[in-house]
């Protein structure tokens, strides 16, 4: 995304303290329905009864082994619909808060675990003092906690009835109008996730900017309390040896900031060092255990208007000292560090500390309060021992003694930091041929670069013996990069979802995706001993085999980059989809990015992929056929022969790879690919198109003639990286509205995403479970392809309806699924496909963005028509929902094919 002009600059009210339109809002009274998990059907569960079984013994083995499985579906997390925009850097751990303030997702132990659950005592409250009135003191919580200590010990009379929510990632707005009506309190969130920044969006450090506003005819004394307890809620938290030490950094401490001048005032804050044990095993042997460093910190900001006291250590599960806590907060609105001495944690005891600031709002006026949290975890270590440094320790050290030094230079650096991301975000949101809805998920996507997992190397702390992923100057510079597939399928950089969901790392974070795709083509070429048996057919099955794509490159339960391909299910080294989506994103990267050395480093990995995906044309028709098992990214969902996705997939991986030997003045390989090239389009054609769309595969089956949601996965791509068409151009276009009005508008009145299968007669697919599930980041893939096929209206409207889904009916937001079956209960919390909505933004720019001052008619019908659903908004004087506007929609149902092609000749005429 290209910086937007000075003019741009003046035209916007760039004050950090705006809330967009396009963020997300929720009132805090509110309440969503609760997530209810799919179930499989009847027939469903004795076609997979025998993979049950597999996987309840292989979970028991890996537990008994002391690794972490890839998955364990008898045991899957549930965090419920509370999450919102996530406190962290990319790779630094992150912190899941929810959108009513729980602390509730934690990713910041050594392990790069998550863990559910809210730690009550991890609160920010308030206390309003008004001449001759009595203060008013409370928690910003509204509910009540589970914890009868805190409950008794402190006061929760926030409601939310006069309190809302607002998300726009990496940024987030509470506001309160509430305990009293006269004082308007604004946190704002900001963490410092910024495009083509390699060094602050490392961080891991959040800032909660506090803004008072007094209404009143009176002045007021207002302070806020940030307490935070000593760990994330796990046992290990009441096992004692923590220590909590206070802390104050004057501004000629700040290091890195070109802010350092003395309006800053004084950091003051109180580090909490945890004590944290992990044991690991390798392969069932001996445990050893490993002691990393790892610590906490909250601050404030102290200057000449704001004074900032702390309490260093009150216990958080023993009444008498949270109500001493509260007692001191609730008297002066101060706390007397002297009245908490601080200690080493006994076992059994949990601790906590507090920072409070004071400051004077007189009437009519605004005062700002400033908070840091963050937290020095420098080690991720895997369950097998290995371990690595963060990213972020390359401008903090490894000691685990920085975070002082993290927090006062947030302070310092937070206002460069949310100038950096307006300017990033400004020239989407000022775009007014796009909805804000579209808008507000394009940004709150990206939250899973934080949550998700994510590791961010710098270096292994011991070098290994044994071959590891190459090094070249890129990796010195910017380390290694991985993300989970979910935080319920835990597998590392899974490729056949990243092929999705990297649409958002390219555009916005070019060097980690580079970094990304070259630890893949190393790992393309490794061969591994190893034979073992495959969940899904009990067969024996090569881990991995040289030239085959990686499934993904490792899980925390062994040792990432080194033990590849964890995902144990199918055999993965004869996926038909994995070959040509490498090739695919190679192009696709090098024609973002030009970088010529790093199609030199990939481009033998390039031609080794295609030729051993050539043995997979078992008929020499030049178009890979799929072996009747599950042997791509639906995997329980089968193909035969020459299939619609797969197919799609080849052809535009061969006119990529013709491309890329074209650049690297390979003639011989250049004919090679051109020859299978030709000979696939015929066979694509003759085997598949049926008139409306093309069939789901070339079998005989029963569903052979199914309508896919993602049989345009190849023209997606070609269209996306400006190849030659795989397809006509006009049964690419039958194809796509034939989705349209099947797959999306035809399931749920469109308002839920599309369907992955559907009949002819416009009955969902029943052939397995995945294909009559929603799969939200295939849908966000669909609509890109709409909108390079030039069908903006129904891009938008496919989208919207997971969209809305997400965010508005079912509760999903900040933990998208992958799925959601007929009924909306989901599949896969938390997953990494999503992010594929920015290969909507990729193709947005490239198909309707013109320079300044000239206009496109798609965009100007755009504008036109958002115009017109804001006018019927402003008619309904705001009473229409989301969920209304939706359904007053016209919707028809499906037609029959015959039907369907009449309606197509039509609207062609």
């Amino acid at each position: 995304m290209e910086n937007p002009s000075s003019q741009d600059l003046d035209e916007v009210d760039l004050e950090e303290h705006v809330i967009p339109e396009a963020a997300w809002t929720r009132a805090l009274w509110n309440t969503f329905p609760a997530h209810k998990e799919f179930s499989v059907s009847a027939l469903d569960g004795m076609r997979l009864a025998k993979l049950g079984y597999r996987m309840y013994k292989y979970v028991k083995a890996e537990r008994t082994a002391g690794r972490v499985p890839i998955m364990d579906p008898f045991n899957s997390p549930k965090a419920g619909p509370i999450m919102g925009v996530p406190i962290g850097g990319i790779g630094s751990g992150s912190i899941g808060r929810g959108w009513r303030g729980d602390f509730a997702r934690w990713t910041i132990t050594p392990t790069g675990l998550m863990q559910l659950g809210a730690v009550e005592a991890d609160q920010f409250s308030v206390r309003i003092k008004r001449e001759d009135t009595k203060p008013i003191t409370t928690t910003l919580y509204p509910g009540r906690p589970k914890s009868p200590i805190l409950q008794s010990a402190w006061e929760w009379k926030v409601t939310g009835l006069k309190s809302n929510y607002y998300a726009l990632f990496p940024r987030a707005w509470t506001t309160y109008q509430e305990p009293d009506p006269n004082i308007l309190l604004t946190c704002r969130q900001v963490s410092p996730v910024i495009p083509n920044n390699y060094q602050e969006t490392s961080y891991p450090v959040g800032m909660f900017i506090w803004t008072i506003e007094n209404k009143g005819d009176t002045d007021a004394e207002i302070s806020l309390m940030f307490t935070f307890q000593n760990g994330t809620g796990a046992p290990q938290d009441s096992n004692g040896g923590h220590n909590n030490v206070e802390f104050r950094r004057k501004v000629s401490d700040l290091r890195g900031s070109r802010i350092g001048d003395d309006t800053i005032g004084e950091t003051v804050g109180v580090r909490l060092d945890h004590s944290y044990e992990q044991i690991c095993r390798v392969d069932g042997g001996a445990p050893t255990t490993h002691i990393d460093p790892y610590s906490f910190g909250i601050a404030a900001r102290a200057s000449g208007e704001c004074q900032v006291s702390t309490c260093p250590l009150f216990l958080t599960n023993n009444f008498a000292s949270c109500k001493q806590l509260w007692e001191d907060f609730k008297d002066d609105g101060e706390l007397t560090s002297k009245d908490y001495p601080t200690r080493i944690s006994a076992k059994g005891e949990t601790v906590g500390a507090a920072v409070c600031a004071k400051v004077k709002v007189p009437k009519g006026e605004t005062k700002e309060v400033v908070f840091s949290l963050g937290w020095d975890a420098p080690i991720t270590r895997f369950s097998s021992g290995e371990a690595y440094f963060k990213r972020y320790t390359k401008f903090y050290g490894h000691a685990g003694d920085a975070v002082e030094s993290i927090l006062s230079d947030a302070m310092a650096a937070f206002p460069d930091w949310e100038y950096q991301i307006l300017n990033w975000q400004k020239p989407i949101l000022m775009d007014h041929a796009l909805p804000n809805y579209y808008k507000m998920a394009l940004f709150n996507e990206l939250y899973y670069l934080v949550d998700g997992g994510t590791v961010w190397t710098l270096d292994p702390i011991i070098k290994p013996s044994h071959p590891k992923v190459q090094n070249s100057p890129n990796d010195e510079e910017y380390g290694h990069f991985a993300y989970l597939e979910g935080l319920e399928y835990r597998m590392y950089n899974t490729y056949d979802v990243h092929f999705y969901a990297s649409f958002a790392l390219i555009q916005l974070w070019p060097k980690l995706e580079l970094s990304l795709q070259r630890d893949i083509a190393w790992a393309t070429m490794q061969e591994y001993s190893t034979v073992w048996t495959t969940l899904h057919s009990g067969k024996r099955a090569n881990r991995k085999t040289m030239g085959a794509v990686p499934h993904d490159v490792g899980n925390p339960g062994e040792d990432p980059w080194r033990s590849l391909n964890s995902y144990c299910i199918q055999d993965i080294c004869r996926w038909k989809d994995l070959p040509c989506k490498f090739v695919l994103q190679i192009y696709r990267d090098f024609i973002f990015t030009q970088d010529k050395e790093f199609l030199n480093d990939v481009y033998p990995t390039v031609v080794a992929t295609v030729k051993y995906a050539m043995q997979f044309d078992s008929d020499g028709d030049g178009i890979l056929d799929n072996e009747g098992f599950p042997d791509q990214t639906y995997d329980t969902w089968s193909a035969v022969g020459c299939s619609a996705y797969t197919g799609g997939l080849w052809l535009a991986c061969l006119a990529a790879a013709k491309q890329m030997a074209i650049k690297m003045d390979d003639h011989d390989n250049w004919k090679m690919f051109h020859e299978i090239f030709e000979n696939g389009k015929i066979n694509y054609e003759k085997k598949l198109w049926n008139g409306s769309y093309y069939d789901y595969d070339s079998s005989k089956s029963v569903h052979h003639d199914s309508i896919m949601a993602d049989m345009m996965a190849g023209q997606w791509y070609t269209k996306a990286c400006d190849l030659e068409q795989i397809v006509p151009e006009e049964n690419a276009w039958k194809s796509l509205h034939a989705i349209f009005d099947y797959n999306v508008k035809g399931f749920q009145s469109g308002n839920m995403g599309a369907l992955n299968g559907c009949r002819p007669n416009g009955r969902p697919d029943f052939t397995c479970m995945q294909s009559c599930e929603v799969w939200t980041g295939t849908t966000y893939g669909l609509a890109a392809a709409m909108l390079h096929q030039g069908m903006p209206d129904e891009a938008f409207e496919t989208a919207k309806g997971v969209i809305f889904s997400t965010y508005e009916t079912l509760g999903y937001m900040f933990q998208t699924p992958e799925a959601w079956d007929l009924k909306g209960n989901f599949r896969a919390c938390a997953y990494m496909r999503p992010l594929s909505i920015w290969a909507m933004q990729w193709a947005w720019d490239r198909m309707y963005t013109l320079p300044d001052g000239e206009t496109h008619p798609v965009r100007d019908k755009r504008m036109e028509k958002l115009k017109g659903d804001e006018m019927r908004r402003s008619q309904s004087n705001g009473t229409l929902s989301s969920e209304e506007l939706l359904s007053s929609r016209t919707y028809s149902t499906p037609l029959s094919r015959k039907k369907y092609d009449k309606k197509l000749s039509a609207s062609q005429e």
